[in-house]
């Protein structure tokens, strides 16, 4: 079984392969509850490389969380709305229910590889280990305490295509990389790491930054997900390497008909990679439009302002403009749009109602009242 087979449940016709409706997430905290997602709503279509930008604290890892459901409750805790995966509601499930879909649906790489990954363990080991539970979650239906010797699931490997691993299975480590080699080495050449047949033996302390990030994704891809999570996987790598593994992805993502959400503050990192820009701020979506019309023409006044602190690159005496103001505290309860103090377009009903995301132009949608509302 090769890892660029398509996933036997991914839809066919129906493009939108994650929606979120009037998602809103509070935290718990001794000043009160801080409302880090407020009334989100994205779409994300199957074999699409999306981009969520903004500053630091805007909600951007909160929301990769919560569709994931790795969110911490509590002290986090979400407070409506909906994530519907393949028109499942993933909030309404129990969290048995819900581990069915995260790993071999829905995968994520954070944002340092190294303390993700167990240092005392071989890189073969753990990419065997994830393979594992992606063999598990076929297996249901088996008796939940089955205990299944190496010999018995050796024997289910030359019986059967896809041999079904009992949940409960106790198998040593190295065992489990004997007995998942070819799909191992499958997943390194995929990730293009040379040398795969030594690699897989190393320990992840024995490799580079470049490297170790490179066998996240090979983890992760391995699981044969629909959608890949990537909260800042590049942030702790030099420049060379994090262009490297940018473009791994974004080829990746074709090769294995998957989806990508890409967490990021860094503008450039997304111009690179990305088919759509989502702008966040203060736990808001404020602006949702393909990259090309984004850097062209980027219609909110905070995208406005994000692009402006950007360097051109060219040498010139003009002078970077930053963003006045600050954030909002989150632990208020704010009427009106949240960008206003901060706003050089700020009207009246700018202090008063608070924008709702439109479409302003043909596939380009703005909170702003600048747009019509």
């Amino acid at each position: 079984m090769g890892l660029l087979e398509e996933h036997p449940e991914r839809p066919t016709n129906d493009s939108s392969l994650l929606s979120i409706s009037n998602l809103s997430i509070g935290y718990r905290s001794k000043l009160g509850s801080l409302h880090a997602i407020d009334g989100v709503n994205l779409t994300i279509e199957r074999n699409t490389f999306i981009a969520v930008v903004g500053e630091s604290g805007c909600g951007k890892s909160t929301l990769a969380l919560a569709i994931i459901g790795l969110l911490s409750t509590p002290p986090a805790k979400i407070e409506s709305g909906r994530i519907e995966y393949k028109s499942v509601n993933l909030i309404s499930l129990k969290e048995n229910d819900r581990r069915k879909y995260r790993g071999t649906e829905i995968a994520m790489i954070f944002q340092e590889p190294l303390t993700c990954l167990n240092p005392v363990y071989k890189v073969g080991d753990q990419i065997a280990e994830a393979i594992l539970i992606r063999e598990e979650r076929k297996g249901e239906g088996e008796s939940p305490n089955a205990i299944a010797s190496e010999s018995d699931v050796m024997q289910k490997v030359h019986n059967t295509k896809s041999p079904k691993i009992s949940s409960r299975m106790q198998l040593p480590r190295r065992n489990l990389a004997r007995l998942f080699r070819a799909e191992i080495l499958d997943a390194l050449r995929l990730v293009r790491i040379p040398d795969p047949e030594q690699v897989m033996e190393r320990y992840p302390f024995e490799l580079s930054g470049g490297m170790v990030q490179r066998i996240m994704i090979a983890m992760a891809l391995a699981q044969k997900p629909a959608l890949l999570i990537a909260d800042e996987p590049t942030t702790a790598l030099d420049v060379t390497t994090q262009a490297q593994v940018l473009k791994l992805m974004k080829t990746l993502m074709n090769e294995v008909n998957t989806s990508i959400l890409l967490i990021t503050h860094d503008l450039a990192v997304a111009s690179q990679v990305a088919d759509r820009i989502v702008v966040m701020y203060a736990g808001d979506i404020v602006e949702d439009a393909g990259v090309y019309d984004f850097f062209s023409e980027p219609l909110h006044p905070y995208s406005k302002g994000l692009l402006s602190c950007v360097p051109s690159g060219s040498k010139d005496k003009a002078r970077l403009k930053p963003i006045p103001g600050s954030v909002p505290d989150l632990t208020k309860l704010l009427e009106g749009c949240k960008y206003a103090s901060r706003c050089p377009y700020v009207m009246n009903d700018c202090l008063t109602k608070k924008p709702t995301l439109v479409e302003a132009r043909q596939n380009r949608k703005v909170a702003c009242f600048l747009y019509g509302q």
